[in-house]
């Protein structure tokens, strides 16, 4: 028997593919530690940006100081696997899909019966701290944007039929997560290979499946909110309000350079579309700034369509150029300094959105599900996930609570039950 512990880095589909590793290791017999006392690292890496493939090689090298071996996979080493293979002969990369991957990295370890009863029992509570299970719907992407190597290390679309995700949603919801986060690649291009679901659709079946109190979406494209998501989101409870929509720009010549399929009259018309049948929903975005062909009326293009799309929250990524792909041929036009700058002005805008979509919910009563519980408070997601902070002792973890919120505090609002006290703002 082998200890070991799961990291990743990037995305929540890194995240899934991590604990489909992580899922294989086990039932091969192998038991999950603590990090500082495991023998063996899995590392899922991210090569979204340059930046992200050097914090991937940092991992590795920082999980040799105590580890007796370390296995990288992910996007970074299906793209370099050549380049974790030389950091220490402890280092092993695997090249593949999450599946695959997984499947190899049990038979390279071997099957194992023997377990000891204490590392099972401490498997128990670490898995049942996991309120919010990932539930990788699709992989893979058709888009081929000028600034993405995603297709390159994923490969085309392909969607996983519905029957098995009905089955792991199942299986998340025995394993004490009753929050369901479907997630992919593209994951708004999912078509069940079987039946023909969409995305909306699949959303609809797995709330119905007993125990599931959320269902979730990770991310989706604006080309791919379709009737059937909107309908999802629309008509059942269970369905959270809040889709994360990426932009990238909001400046239409920067789109068209980027090969984004949409205008950006078009992303806000579809925002406004969605919001008219449900007037709750929380959108929230990721802007890159610094493409090689953002100047400053582009990248103010940007902030106008994201106060008119009345987005809460950006994430703000900076451009650099990834070797392979039709955007590297640019070049990087755009100084560090002024994408810093950028970056700290869309965080800004962002930080005011976010304040005002909080204190819209002020004196109004939300639903919590707590997933962490301490001895000074505990806290949890709203369904259009906003960070809702509640008194000590209020909840348990997994608990879906009714709370009315009472002020803003740090990213979100401290609220109280209904019928007790609440949580000062000095907490």
């Amino acid at each position: 028997m082998t200890t070991f512990a799961v990291k990743f880095l990037g995305c929540k589909v890194s995240q899934a593919d991590a604990m489909i590793a992580r899922q294989a290791l086990l039932d091969a017999g192998h038991a999950e530690a603590p990090e500082a006392e495991a023998e063996l690292h899995v590392i899922n890496t991210c090569c979204i940006t340059s930046e992200a493939e050097a914090k991937s090689r940092q991992s590795v090298r920082r999980s040799l100081k105590g580890a007796k071996s370390v296995f990288v996979s992910g996007c970074a080493a299906n793209l370099r696997p050549g380049q974790f293979a030389e950091i220490d002969s402890r280092v092993r990369p695997f090249v593949g899909t999450a599946e695959d991957v997984a499947g190899a990295m049990a038979d390279d370890l071997g099957a194992c019966a023997d377990l000891r009863t204490d590392v099972l029992a401490r498997q128990g509570p670490e898995q049942a701290a996991r309120t919010r299970g990932f539930l990788k719907v699709q992989d893979g992407c058709d888009c081929h944007c000028a600034y993405c190597i995603i297709p390159t290390v994923r490969g085309a679309a392909r969607s996983r039929p519905a029957s098995a995700v009905l089955d792991e949603a199942r299986r998340r919801v025995a394993q004490g997560q009753p929050e369901v986060v479907m997630t992919g690649i593209s994951v708004g291009d999912y078509r069940d290979p079987e039946h023909g679901l969409e995305l909306g659709e699949l959303m609809m079946e797995v709330a119905r499946a007993p125990g599931v109190e959320r269902v979730r979406l990770s991310s989706v494209e604006v080309i791919h909110v379709k009737d059937s998501l909107v309908e999802a989101l629309a008509t059942e409870a269970k369905v959270c309000p809040h889709l994360h929509i990426p932009l990238q720009s909001g400046d239409d010549a920067v789109l068209r350079d980027m090969g984004r399929n949409y205008s950006a009259s078009e992303y806000v018309d579809q925002v406004r579309a969605v919001r008219e049948a449900v007037p709750h929903l929380n959108v929230t975005t990721d802007v890159i700034v610094g493409f090689p062909t953002e100047d400053e009326r582009a990248f103010e293009h940007t902030l106008e369509l994201l106060d008119s799309a009345e987005i809460s929250r950006v994430h703000a990524f900076s451009y650099s150029p990834r070797p392979g792909t039709v955007a590297s041929d640019l070049g990087d036009r755009v100084a560090p300094e002024e994408k810093k700058r950028r970056s700290r002005e869309l965080r800004g805008r962002s930080e005011v959105r976010s304040r005002h979509h909080r204190a819209a919910k002020l004196g109004h009563r939300e639903q919590v599900l707590v997933d962490k519980v301490a001895d000074s408070q505990c806290s949890g997601y709203s369904a259009d996930y906003t960070r809702c902070y509640l008194p000590a002792g209020a909840a348990a973890r997994g608990e879906v609570v009714d709370v009315v919120c009472e002020e803003l505090y740090a990213d979100g609002l401290t609220c109280g039950l209904p019928s007790g006290p609440g949580l000062s703002s000095e907490v």
